[in-house]
């Protein structure tokens, strides 16, 4: 099954459908998460599904750095990818279910499976079937599995193992809408082994998994984290679950305790970086993102969220990506907070092509957050190197208009927009080079060319008539 997605996209390749919402759909001021001193939460992205997606953080060479974002609305499935500086961008849209809920996307960094990132959905209305899918950096997209139908619902949360063996990753069914709970592994040719029908803590009846990952830290037994919040037993826990091939063994980290008391939306888990060593869990009940110690005791780390739900920290451990009904948030130590970028320009030359028609007088240059700038920010010379006259004006908005002296006609402008623009809300450099840090200049190219410029040359001559002439005796229109 290959997904292609046509929509209209910015100067740097960003849709512009997606990308604008983020622009135009600030997150209330009262809606601001407290956390703690020395930490910064910052707003990516408000939800563009109806609802908080899963999240996946990522570093990854082909797809960048930030979190990956499925949610299900309208019969699809939708994969998102927000880098740390907002840039929003759609890797892919297939059908699922009718209702599809996503469970859980994971990137493959290490290779174990074919396929770049893995992404399980099972049915809202828990009448129907689990399936796998798989989608590469192109947006390709292959449904691997379909599993379960009618009563016998299935939701597979998964993980990936380390590959030491022919499992290379770890499934557990949610089956909310009944007890017990399928125990599984995945090789890598996507078969799936039921490992244990009825998977269940002792004394437990069922579980329903919001969290599920693996602890490569090795401080809690380096099993498999569950947090587990059960509307069968209304009972919620964090367990560790090791022996998976051959069954499954759960250690009780902390509880079983009322769901009246705690219940649980999703966990991660770093090696390293600021977020590293410690499980963070988001409570559900209170909104809440609590840390959990080896020895089950929690202490309440942020506040203030609505509706809180997926949790994801990067790879380095230094950033934290939560979900709640507002959108998406980021999770910083303060200063390391990424810089504004240059979203959109307007008029748009994407790389490789050209303006033509009338002389252009001004270009419109749109950021991500408010920012503030002076003439002395920016620079613009034409194809020969010589300066261009402007003026330069909306310093303090979200947009930056600069008017030509000499308008743009039959030449190559280039515009140089220094990191010494800042950020409104956070003081923070321009992020020029889009890397999801502060620092570099922001370099734009505006080309035009004369509509006889024919074979796009850059002057208009005798070939672009003879390319005019064979174009025309090949029957072009």
């Amino acid at each position: 099954m290959r997904t292609r997605i046509t929509l209209p996209v910015l100067s740097n390749g960003t849709p512009l459908v997606t990308a604008f919402v983020a622009i135009f759909a600030p997150v209330p001021a009262s809606a601001q998460p407290a956390v703690p001193e020395g930490f910064t939460a910052r707003f990516l992205s408000p939800l563009l599904d109806g609802i908080p997606p899963a999240l996946s953080a990522i570093d990854d060479p082909q797809l960048g750095a930030g979190v990956m974002t499925s949610a299900g609305g309208n019969g699809l499935v939708t994969v998102r990818l927000i880098n740390r500086s907002g840039l929003i961008s759609v890797l892919a849209a297939f059908p699922a279910h009718s209702a599809p809920r996503v469970i859980r996307t994971r990137l493959d960094g290490n290779a174990s499976v074919d396929g770049q990132l893995h992404v399980s959905v099972a049915d809202r209305t828990q009448n129907s079937s689990a399936m796998y899918f798989t989608v590469n950096s192109a947006g390709v997209v292959l449904k691997r599995w379909e599993l379960g139908s009618g009563t016998n619902g299935m939701a597979f949360d998964f993980d990936f193992t380390d590959g030491t063996d022919s499992s290379r990753v770890y499934l557990l069914d949610q089956n909310s809408n009944g007890p017990g709970s399928a125990l599984a592994t995945m090789n890598q040719q996507f078969v799936v082994t039921i490992t244990n029908q009825d998977s269940d803590p002792p004394a437990r009846t069922d579980t329903d998994v919001q969290g599920f990952r693996r602890d490569l830290t090795g401080l809690y037994g380096g099993g498999v984290l569950i947090a587990d919040t059960d509307d069968t037993d209304q009972l919620s826990a964090i367990y560790e679950l090791v022996s998976i091939e051959a069954g499954g063994t759960y250690r009780a980290i902390y509880g079983p305790v009322s769901w009246s008391t705690k219940r649980y939306g999703d966990l991660d888990i770093a090696v390293a970086g600021d977020f590293g060593g410690v499980i963070y869990v988001t409570e559900t009940l209170t909104d809440q993102i609590q840390r959990v110690t080896p020895d089950g005791i929690h202490t309440t780390w942020a506040t203030g969220f609505n509706g809180i739900d997926s949790l994801s920290i990067s790879p380095d451990g230094n950033s934290m990506y939560v979900s709640d009904l507002n959108g998406v948030w980021l999770i910083r130590r303060s200063g390391s907070e990424p810089g504004p970028v240059v979203l959109a320009t307007d008029p748009s030359v994407p790389t490789g092509s050209h303006l033509s028609g009338n002389p252009v007088s001004s270009f419109r240059l749109v950021f991500n957050e408010p920012v503030t700038f002076t003439d002395a920010d920016v620079t613009i010379t034409n194809s020969s190197g010589q300066p261009v006259v402007f003026d330069a004006s909306g310093s303090g908005s979200q947009f930056m208009l600069i008017g030509l002296a000499t308008p743009l006609f039959a030449d190559t402008f280039t515009v140089t927009v220094a990191d010494s623009v800042r950020s409104v809300g956070t003081g923070e450099s321009l992020d020029g080079d889009n890397d999801g840090f502060s620092g570099g200049d922001a370099v734009l190219r505006f080309a035009h060319a004369c509509p006889a410029d024919f074979n796009n040359d850059g002057v208009s001559d005798f070939f672009d008539y003879l390319d005019f002439v064979v174009a025309f005796d090949a029957g072009c229109p």
